[in-house]
């Protein structure tokens, strides 16, 4: 059996072969969000720049993204699509050698992060379309990628050491090995035709889809307020290189039975329930990592971050594959993604990084942690009211506008 027809095996069989792809993909997304920030960091760049070269890529993301998942919307065969772009990342690792001055390595990150995010978001809107048919889940192959981050992390403390700038060609080889394993996988085409319109206002007029696109929105925020926490955990608790790696290897290992019963999980208590005790686990933990010093405490509250991770990510995902028609669901994931990122990355990044050299650490989680009880508070308010909403206009619309009405999930 060839690798193409390995990959479109029956799909009664646990799907192998795309289980494999996500533990070698996110093998290398666990280098990358482990360390990078700390090598800019060492590198030259302070929290403010940092900031400001996340802001640079997302404000681009914001016009290619759509435009990506157009395109992967339309296309003949996404897997090909995916694959490319997974090579493509290759590359851009193996760029950060040609030279160590700050402006290129800021340039490479952009680089990196605007093939990445569209890679990223088109793999689950893939996946979950593979799994339609099968009887298991996007959860349960998502769970190769935990397990691939948790590998990851574990053979970057024991490889990089404290030469954070061996990450790169590690990630290359990743990225290049999962590129052309993505190339063989199953073909699925777009389900929107090249020249069809389609109308987006059906999207954006879902009320309860809105309130969790703004949920996340406002969650995200809120735990934006920790992304230089790597730099404080080191440099200021003096935690050694291989416990920020161990710090990875928990929070990952938490993900796992999340991933397992995502589907249950949802099912049994529904998306809000699903979605506000996620973003609660994380204020939870932000709130902790305020006042905690010791950093192998720090290392044991990692834990409270695998709901969080997967019960938004995991709802969201369910959610729009659910409600949103087949022609435009990479293209709705891909909007909900410049959404949360625009938010997180161009405003709140740059700011993050100013408030947390001056104010210190500390004090910035705290003020995220505040920021994400708002959300919970409002999302858990709204929410209801929204899908109510929904419910009666689906039953005043739904003979006039057929198939076009899309459906309100609580």
């Amino acid at each position: 059996m060839n690798l193409r027809r390995a990959a479109a095996a029956d799909t009664g069989q646990f799907p192998f072969y795309m289980f494999l792809i996500y533990v070698i993909f996110y093998s290398g997304h666990a280098f990358y969000n482990t360390y990078t920030t700390l090598f800019l960091y060492e590198n030259g760049l302070t929290q403010a720049q940092i900031g400001m070269v996340n802001a640079v890529f997302t404000t681009i993301l914001v016009f290619l993204k759509p435009l990506s998942g157009v395109l992967s919307d339309k296309s003949k065969n996404k897997a090909q699509m995916i694959g490319l772009l997974l090579i493509a990342n290759a590359a851009v690792c193996l760029a950060f050698y040609i030279s160590a001055t700050a402006l290129w390595l800021a340039l490479c990150v952009v680089l990196y992060q605007l093939v990445f995010q569209p890679v990223y978001t088109m793999q689950e809107s893939y996946t979950i379309e593979l799994m339609e048919k099968s009887r298991w889940d996007y959860g349960n192959i998502r769970l190769g990628g935990t397990l691939g981050y948790v590998a990851g992390a574990f053979i970057a403390g024991i490889v990089i050491g404290d030469d954070y700038g061996r990450i790169f060609w590690i990630m290359a080889i990743v990225y290049g090995v999962s590129g052309v394993l993505q190339l063989f996988a199953r073909p699925i085409a777009g389900q929107r035709k090249q020249k069809e319109k389609v109308k987006y206002s059906v999207v954006f007029h879902h009320a309860p889809l809105m309130c969790l696109i703004g949920f996340q929105l406002l969650s995200s925020l809120g735990s934006s307020f920790g992304m230089y926490y790597s730099i404080y955990f080191r440099h200021t608790l003096g935690a050694p290189s291989e416990l920020l790696s161990w710090m990875t290897v928990v929070a990952a290992l938490s993900e796992l039975p999340f991933f397992w019963y995502a589907n249950r999980i949802e099912r049994s208590i529904g998306t809000q329930n699903f979605m506000t005790i996620a973003v609660s686990a994380t204020v939870l933990k932000m709130m902790l990592l305020s006042f905690v010093t010791n950093p192998y405490v720090v290392l044991g509250l990692q834990v409270l971050g695998g709901m969080a991770v997967v019960g938004n990510g995991y709802s969201i995902l369910k959610y729009i594959n659910d409600v949103v028609p087949k022609q435009m669901r990479t293209t709705a994931m891909m909007v909900n993604a410049i959404v949360v990122t625009i938010f997180s990355s161009v405003v709140c990044a740059p700011l993050v990084g100013v408030l947390d050299a001056q104010l210190g650490t500390q004090t910035v989680l705290i003020v995220g942690s505040a920021i994400s009880i708002g959300a919970v508070i409002l999302f858990s308010a709204i929410f209801p009211v929204a899908v109510t909403h929904q419910q009666k206009k689906e039953a005043m619309l739904k003979a006039a506008m057929g198939e076009n009405v899309l459906p309100a999930e609580e």
